[in-house]
């Protein structure tokens, strides 16, 4: 269903002049939240002032929604999850406004301002791909997360069963004092008491905060008088150090980088703003200069990436080479000719001359 004068509010939306002033508004609100929880964080002492600020943006994001719909009614505008998103995050701003007589848990919908910010990823190319990638890469990422969630479960249940009794005397009269910890409990028993405590233990040392003196040198020195117990648990703990930290994490890295870089990201992009040609219309994207600030997952510009540049270029230059090889041949050949016929023309004359002696 075409709407009256449709086509000329979807050319008016999406110019790139209403595009930057919309990403402003999304930057300015941003800011604002940032400056009221500054100076008015719990918002008794200017409220009537960052009130108005919020019903401004309110009503000016309300139109912009409306106005969105309108451009791209009906099917176009919701098989799009940006503009999905935007209502969402609209209506929620609405109900804020309205101050609707919701339970006390509803109070909660307010702290959504903060997300309005998110909108600026559907206009903002680079942004835009930065968030596609990511979705492209939930997959492999999800895989190399499971096999780090693996290695740290069996260091868990490895250490329960090496250190839960570091220390365990560290509260009775005459125990060492060196293993109770700052919260008042022995080494073993907080660290390492049980699986669940184990497994947060080794998180801790994943991220590298102070797991070497908080966490490693305990069970370290709780066996100092076995020099091989105590080397096997500084090896135990090092060991998982260079396999979680320097390895695996760094596989997350890999896999994000190579999908930053495939091909198959503007495909994605597609998929994510509802797929083909109805996606491109559904988004509303400003489709000007090359897609600069569009508004949705389409941000992409319809050329080929670095990748498929690279092999273009890496063809075109086999393909020259090949040519002046052939060039090259195509030479020689022709000087052999060259001197084939002179040898021929001088027999030839010999001839010509002997012929009258005849």
């Amino acid at each position: 269903m075409v709407l009256p004068h449709q086509k000329k509010v979807d050319q008016f939306y999406n110019s790139l002049h209403v595009q930057i002033f919309v990403a402003f508004l999304i930057g300015a609100n941003f800011f604002t939240n940032i400056v009221e929880k500054e100076i008015d964080p719990h918002g008794v002492k200017h409220e009537d002032i960052f009130g108005a600020f919020e019903l401004f943006y309110n009503v000016c994001f309300t139109i912009e929604l409306v106005i969105n719909m309108y451009a791209h009614w009906l099917g176009p505008f919701w098989r799009s999850g940006w503009n999905i998103f935007d209502t969402i995050v609209v209506s929620i701003g609405i109900i804020n406004m309205l101050k609707l007589p919701l339970p006390s848990a509803f109070s909660m919908l307010r702290m959504m301002r903060a997300f309005r910010v998110f909108r600026l990823f559907k206009r903002v190319h680079s942004l835009n791909k930065i968030i596609v990638a990511i979705f492209h890469a939930i997959p492999g990422v999800f895989n190399a997360f499971v096999i780090l969630g693996i290695v740290m479960c069996i260091y868990a249940i490895l250490a329960v069963e090496f250190y839960y009794e570091i220390g365990n005397d560290c509260k009775e009269p005459g125990g060492d004092k060196r293993f109770e910890t700052i919260r008042g409990y022995c080494a073993g028993e907080e660290y390492f008491g049980t699986f669940s405590k184990s497994l947060y233990s080794f998180f801790q040392v994943l991220t590298g905060e102070s797991w070497s003196e908080a966490v490693a040198r305990p069970a370290i020195w709780f066996y100092y008088e076995d020099p091989l117990r105590a080397a096997g648990s500084g090896f135990f703990f090092v060991s998982y150090v260079l396999v979680t930290a320097f390895v695996l994490t760094n596989v997350v890295v890999a896999v994000l980088l190579d999908k930053f870089s495939a091909p198959e990201v503007q495909s994605a992009t597609e998929a994510l703003a509802g797929g083909g040609e109805e996606g491109e219309e559904g988004d509303g994207g400003a489709k000007g200069d090359g897609g600069t600030l569009p508004n949705g997952a389409d941000a992409l510009p319809d050329k080929p990436t670095s990748l498929m540049l690279q092999q273009a270029m890496a063809s075109l230059t086999s393909q020259v080479e090949q040519l002046m090889a052939n060039s090259e041949r195509m030479n020689t050949e022709l000087d052999s000719f060259r001197g084939d016929m002179t040898t021929i023309r001088e027999q030839v004359t010999r001839i010509i001359q002997c012929v009258p002696s005849v």
